[in-house]
């Protein structure tokens, strides 16, 4: 698999999982196009996953506190949205294992 592909992967993931986080297009525009590392692009999209499982559990438990203006159909579908971010990282893992495994299996 080249580079150019992989990178077109990597920015696909990219930005499915920023539309999964509620991002807005203009602020997913400004991370594709900037130059970050790598490890700064995973620091981020971790920390995204986890602030919307977060989110998630706490409109979860106001939901089943009683709080007035949570309602169900609120809550289900932010337990989609943190399914398939959590999916979604997932899957981003598997192919990172896959393209290391490539890696490491090519002759010096």
């Amino acid at each position: 698999m080249s580079i150019n592909s992989m990178r077109g992967i990597i920015d696909q993931i990219q930005f499915q999982a920023r539309q999964a986080s509620g991002l807005n297009s203009s602020s997913s525009q400004a991370v594709v196009g900037s130059s970050l590392p790598f490890s700064d692009l995973l620091s981020e999209s971790i920390h995204s996953l986890n602030q919307v499982q977060n989110n998630t559990k706490s409109q979860a438990e106001a939901y089943m506190s009683g709080a007035s203006g949570v309602a169900l159909n609120d809550v289900m579908v932010s337990l989609q949205k943190s399914t398939l971010a959590l999916n979604l990282g997932v899957q981003v893992r598997n192919k990172m294992v896959s393209a290391y495994q490539e890696i490491m299996s090519m002759p010096v």
